[in-house]
């Protein structure tokens, strides 16, 4: 599908320089891991298509993934339906299990802590050089009124980067718990935007 391609592209080449994927891929250069992390989002974007859903802009300058709650965490038969099994083949096993591990300590605690029925903004990605042009929000939008048409109503998202805290909280998220990963050693803010009754 031509919007599953334009999003993995876009988020792979958004995330090249974003504290997790630096972390996953250490030790790779930078030209290293722009010719894995596209293989890496082809897979998340495919998981997401099949289990929330994918929006772009319309000039293709920016993509969101997200989850409903059903799928998230997704498990490993969801996984392995969605593809997912192939990322350690296609990446590398080290590059997997250090974003698996950094992850996994983030994910539970959120369906733990959700109300209602639950979506996980699971990345959105702008291009560098099309930011501050209100992508984020656009995309967002779109996602959330994804959401409410399946009876979501509780929208969560984590970001490991302090200047997206700021954009999300301008958005009506609110941070809920900020936490240093073990695994990691990365910051990372939760936020929640709760549809009131």
């Amino acid at each position: 599908m031509q919007t599953n391609s334009v999003a993995a592209a876009v988020i792979a080449e958004a995330f090249l320089y974003y504290p997790t994927m630096t972390h996953a891929f250490e030790g790779k250069t930078v030209q290293e891991r722009s010719l894995l992390l596209p293989k890496l989002f082809t897979r998340c974007v495919a998981a997401a298509d099949k289990y929330g859903g994918v929006v772009t802009t319309s000039d293709n300058s920016g993509a969101l993934i997200w989850l409903a709650g059903d799928y998230f965490p997704m498990g490993f038969i969801n996984e392995f339906k969605a593809g997912m099994a192939a990322v350690p083949f296609e990446v590398g096993v080290k590059a997997t299990l250090r974003l698996m591990n950094h992850e996994g300590a983030s994910e539970q605690w959120i369906k733990d802590n959700s109300t209602g029925k639950m979506g996980y903004i699971w990345c959105v990605g702008v291009l560098p050089n099309q930011r501050g042009q209100g992508h984020s929000r656009t995309l967002i939008d779109a996602s959330i009124e994804q959401m409410k048409q399946q009876g979501i109503t509780d929208y969560w998202l984590k970001t490991e980067d302090p200047k997206n805290v700021l954009i999300y909280t301008k958005l009506g998220f609110e941070v809920v718990r900020q936490i240093v990963v073990k695994s990691s050693r990365l910051t990372t803010w939760f936020l929640r935007k709760k549809l009131m009754a």
